[in-house]
C-alpha cells in the first residue's frame, strides 16, 4: 500500500500542474497504479479495509482530475481547430 500512496502523490503532483501534463510520464505511473492495484486485489486477505478505502477515494479524485484536464485538451483542441477553418476561409477570400 506505500507503494500506492507514492504513485499516488506522484501522479497528484503532475495533475497539479495547471496546462499542458506529461503525458508519457502520466501514462507509466497509471500503468504502474493499474499493474499494482491487480497484485493488491489478488491477496484481498492481505488489504486493510481503511486503507482500501482510502485508495477508493484517492482514484475517485484522481479520475477527476484526469478527467479536467482531457476536458481542457479538448476545449483548446477545439478552439485551435475553430482557429484554422477561420484562417482558411479568411485566406479564401483573400
Amino acid at each position: 500500500m506505500q507503494r500506492l500512496n507514492q504513485l499516488d502523490n506522484e501522479l497528484e503532483a503532475i495533475l497539479a500542474v495547471e496546462g499542458d501534463v506529461a503525458s508519457d510520464e502520466l501514462q507509466q505511473l497509471l500503468q504502474q497504479r493499474e499493474s499494482l492495484l491487480q497484485q493488491l486485489m489478488a491477496e484481498p486477505e492481505r488489504l486493510n479495509k481503511d486503507e482500501w478505502q482510502a485508495a477508493v477515494e484517492r482514484t475517485t479524485c484522481l479520475l477527476a482530475r484526469i478527467r479536467h484536464h482531457r476536458d481542457m485538451s479538448a476545449s483548446q483542441l477545439q478552439r485551435l481547430q475553430h482557429g484554422q477553418r477561420s484562417m482558411q476561409v479568411y485566406n479564401k477570400f483573400r
